[in-house]
């Protein structure tokens, strides 16, 4: 990106690319989820009908990852001078979250070489454990990057305050899914689903929310601001 490049314009962008990030990562990890749904030989039965959409599902997820990639460093560009830690720790957890959730869908590959050729279902029943806990992993990435963002939102004051807590709020959502990898269950319990579910619904009035500000409004500021 050139440098003075109007903040506005910047903004915009970003909430561009977390539009982008949002439908096609939403479209692709559903998608996989409903294919990967269910007991081995049901698995291999609809990927075998539908190697096309499962493709396009893979396709999907890897636009998403990219856009990711694309959104945190406009958004670095955008609030690193509010607060440079937290601007690195943001590229950090997004980095990390980015390479994870890269490994994981690697892990869907063969199936795509293989569905053609056959498969059995002992065969693709380790490829879809491996990529289920590399996803379920991955979320404490998805969590932690939020935390600085958020900060980053409240500090620079780019969109309305609200939604920098509501990032936050969402951070904790992430790390609870994360906890569930290490105690089979946990999201069952009634204690966790009463804090889950307030986090949830606020992290997505977040991530919601700022993808509309930025796209629609801009930033804040954006008439004298410019990105470094």
């Amino acid at each position: 990106m050139a440098e003075g490049l109007n903040t506005k314009a910047g903004a915009r962008l970003a909430g561009l690319a977390y539009l982008v990030v949002t439908v096609f990562s939403i479209a692709g990890y559903v998608t996989l989820t409903t294919f990967l749904a269910g007991g081995s030989q049901m698995e291999l039965a609809r990927v075998a009908a539908n190697q096309r959409l499962f493709r396009l599902a893979l396709v999907a997820s890897v636009i998403g990852f990219a856009a990711w990639a694309v959104l945190w460093i406009l958004l670095y560009r955008l609030m690193s001078s509010a607060g440079r830690i937290s601007g690195l720790l943001m590229l950090i957890f997004a980095v990390a979250g980015t390479a994870m959730n890269s490994i994981a869908l690697s892990q869907l590959l063969p199936i795509v070489r293989l569905a053609s050729s056959g498969m059995d279902a002992g065969t693709l029943a380790p490829i879809v454990h491996s990529y289920n806990r590399l996803v379920l992993l991955a979320q404490v990435f998805s969590g932690l990057w939020l935390f600085p963002f958020g900060r980053l939102v409240l500090r620079s004051r780019i969109a309305p305050r609200l939604l920098g807590y509501c990032l936050i709020v969402g951070g904790v959502f992430y790390l609870l899914v994360f906890a569930t990898a290490f105690e089979p269950g946990l999201d069952h319990k009634m204690a966790h689903q009463i804090v889950s579910a307030p986090t949830g619904v606020l992290g997505l009035v977040g991530a919601v929310g700022m993808c509309l500000w930025l796209l629609f409004k801009g930033a804040r500021g954006a008439d004298s601001a410019r990105v470094a």
